[in-house]
């Protein structure tokens, strides 16, 4: 019998019966063996084969009658009532405290898996920046986008986000100032693939959206270097030149054949806002897509995080508490879910700790950065304030946080006096 599985799952004694992959990219010059040694199990782990299928009838089978792993997930969106066009958001409801480990949905990796996949996501990353690059220029040059032949960059991409996101997201904001303009692309589409899915949102459209999000900034084409480049605040013509790139952007994909609606709707829409303050259209929340509000969110996330020639990187956790401080730019629900899709509590977060106690995030881990530094303040079993203590949590053998807690259900009426003190060491 086959069975379709990640090559992250195939073990030694395996009979493969095909790879996923065109006969190029594939390691073997076979299609069907068997694995009969460790050195063909990482030569598969380290290529861009993602999904194998196995006959168990000549090999070894899956550990169970049936492998949740093999099947493929259709799922609906959580909160959203259409995929054309999004419904009004209703105001942001209260949620309970639920389980960080729930929250993050890390895939656990063996350390040779997340070697494997290490390596396969900075390949991917190294080849996305010339593939971008040459998209860039045939489109600067006026000729039509070719969609199509970044198809398997966005596929790579969304195979790497499926095995375990925090890798390629990682790997997508070590850019330097230099490559941003390029890799932003690359981030993005990323970082859209794993919303959608964290959304439910139909797989079939996950490759639209990925595309969506690699070529959304195309317009850029259009800004000359001095003014894409410069390191100073830009003068009201300049800034007039950037807000254009939206509107060219979508001219661009508009004349290119195979180009999604999506694509198309986000190239032209991703600085729209809310409440109707954004541009090209400052069109308001009615009229914006669950698309639209996706990418605006993405878009944002890698901007604020990423080096360029005028502004210092944010962590990721600065980022999102800024992000969630902006009135009226964001849907709130979907900037809700964008979190939970990283993994990352942002600066202020009431958290419980292992050992019972409260703490509030301050920062995050420089050796993982979905791994918060919090500040420890409360006892739950004395219920009273203790000597304040940061902890990386990022450490092995460190105090782990066991899920985010609501400050009203500890009676911190006046969190938002206490939260500054307590970032401050202010007690």
């Amino acid at each position: 019998m086959l069975h379709r599985i990640k090559t992250s799952e195939l073990e030694v004694g395996m009979f493969i019966d095909s790879l996923e992959c065109s006969w190029l990219e594939s390691p073997f010059w076979r299609s069907r063996f068997p694995i009969t040694d460790a050195e063909q199990l990482e030569t598969l782990l380290s290529s861009d084969v993602y999904w194998v299928q196995i006959d168990d009838s000549k090999g070894k089978g899956l550990p169970g009658p049936s492998s949740p792993q093999s099947q493929v997930r259709v799922e609906t969106p959580t909160h959203v009532k259409t995929v054309t066009k999004a419904a009004p958001s209703p105001a942001v409801q209260k949620r309970p405290a639920i389980s960080v480990m729930e929250r993050q949905e890390i895939k656990r990796l063996s350390p040779r898996e997340r070697a494997a996949e290490m390596r396969r996501a900075s390949t991917t990353i190294k080849r996305s920046r010339e593939d971008v690059m040459t998209l860039f220029e045939d489109a600067r040059l006026g000729n039509s986008v070719k969609s199509e032949k970044m198809a398997p960059l966005v596929e790579r991409i969304s195979n790497s986000v499926d095995i375990d996101p925090s890798v390629i997201l990682n790997m997508a904001r070590l850019k330097t100032k230099d490559e941003y303009t390029y890799l932003h692309s690359v981030a993005v589409c990323a970082l859209m693939i794993n919303l959608g899915r964290k959304l439910r949102l139909p797989e079939a459209q996950i490759h639209d959206i990925g595309m969506a999000g690699m070529l959304h900034d195309v317009g850029k084409t259009s800004i000359p270097d001095s003014i894409l480049l410069k390191p100073g605040k830009l003068e009201d013509a300049e800034w007039t030149t950037v807000r254009d790139h939206p509107q060219r952007g979508h001219d661009i994909l508009s004349a290119s054949e195979g180009v999604s609606d999506i694509a198309l709707e986000v190239c032209l829409r991703h600085h729209e806002k809310m409440d109707g303050t954004g541009y090209p259209g400052k069109m308001e929340a009615d009229d914006l897509s669950i698309f639209t509000r996706m990418s605006s969110i993405c878009d944002v996330y890698d901007a604020l995080t990423s080096q360029r020639p005028y502004n210092v990187p944010l962590s990721a956790s600065q980022a999102l508490a800024k992000m969630q401080s902006w009135s009226g730019h964001f849907d709130q629900l979907i900037l809700r879910d964008f979190v939970d899709s990283l993994g990352i509590l942002p600066v202020g977060t009431l958290v419980k700790l292992d050992h019972n106690e409260l703490a509030i995030v301050i920062g995050e881990s420089p050796t993982d950065f979905a791994a918060p530094i919090v500040r420890s303040f409360h006892s739950m079993d004395k219920d009273r304030a203790i000597a304040p203590q940061d902890i990386d949590t990022g450490r092995k053998k460190s105090r782990k946080v066991l899920s985010i807690e609501d400050p009203e259900d500890w009676n911190f009426s006046d969190w938002s006096n206490l939260s500054a003190k307590l970032l401050t060491k202010q007690m």
